[in-house]
């Protein structure tokens, strides 16, 4: 279960191109490290979003915004090391895990985010859909 949320790190940029031509932004959540202490667990993440004023492979770049902090979840401690085994042997989370921080990332970030670009005049990078992750095969 998630108890916080920490948007410690805010850089937005933008590139000389025409704002005018952007496209909505690539987003890309990256959870860069998971540690864990006792039935704590924190995950570092990176949020990005990258302006284009096209949709074509050669499309310059207009701006960025980026966000990092941390997200800390509470877990039995059961839990807790099976989280930091799977993270330890192939990087990634369990499902039901991933989606609440992907979810809450993608709430809080685009939030937070709305108002860097709105002051750079870049599209807000607002996700409406609820994010819903399949097991690879």
């Amino acid at each position: 279960m998630i108890t916080g949320f920490t948007i410690s790190n805010i850089q937005g940029k933008i590139e000389a191109g025409e704002l005018a031509k952007q496209r909505f932004p690539k987003l890309n959540i990256s959870l860069d490290a998971v540690n864990a202490e006792s039935t704590k667990i924190r995950v570092d993440y990176t949020f990005i979003a990258d302006y284009f004023d096209s949709d074509a492979k050669d499309a310059k770049s207009v701006g960025q915004l980026k966000l990092g902090g941390l997200v800390e979840l509470s877990e039995s401690k059961e839990n807790t090391a099976s989280i930091m085994k799977r993270w330890q042997e192939k990087k990634t989370l369990p499902i039901e895990v991933a989606e609440e921080i992907i979810n809450g990332l993608n709430f809080r970030c685009s939030a937070t985010g709305t108002l860097v670009a709105y002051a750079l005049g870049l599209i807000p990078p607002l996700v409406i859909s609820t994010t819903k992750i399949q097991e690879g095969k």
